[in-house]
């Protein structure tokens, strides 16, 4: 998508960004470029990845992207529906859009009223802090969004049980 992207979610929430690649050494001299700009007052987008990421984007991506695809309003677990959030296919490849060929268009993934995960994919509260945590809700009975996938927020801290201080 390019580095003009991420600079003005930088300038819009005041925060400092650092594009990183996956090795330890780059996510820890992203780390490293993240904290200089804190500690010098500086907002902007950065690219630590220049060995992969182009400031430009990848173009021929970007056209096959836009040639597919085209921008729509989805629904995200637990938090709702957000316009312009989500990607279907455009009418060129429609033929092969799986939603409408077994009709989930309109398919409601809905959570426990006790599940928070709403809350905690917006940052409004810890998995913590949840009543089922650690108990009806775990990664092998998960309860909602953030406890599914290994990468959520409470599947962490169900593995590695212990306040992640930020």
């Amino acid at each position: 998508m390019g580095m003009q992207d991420y600079d003005v979610l930088a300038q819009k929430y005041q925060v400092p960004i650092v594009v990183t690649g996956f090795e330890p050494l780059d996510i820890l001299q992203g780390l490293y470029m993240c904290i200089k700009q804190l500690e010098q007052g500086t907002v902007r987008a950065e690219n630590q990845y220049i060995r992969s990421v182009l400031a430009q984007g990848n173009h021929t991506a970007q056209q096959i992207i836009a040639e597919v695809f085209q921008v729509l309003p989805r629904k995200w677990r637990g938090i709702g529906e957000i316009p312009q959030s989500g990607w279907g296919l455009s009418e060129t490849y429609r033929a092969f859009d799986a939603e409408q060929h077994f009709g989930l268009e309109e398919m409601q993934v809905s959570e426990p009223p006790e599940c928070i995960s709403g809350q905690v994919l917006r940052g409004l509260k810890k998995p913590s802090e949840c009543a089922a945590f650690g108990k009806r809700c775990t990664p092998d009975h998960p309860l909602g969004a953030t406890m599914v996938s290994s990468e959520g927020a409470c599947a962490a801290y169900y593995k590695y049980r212990r306040e992640v201080i930020v």
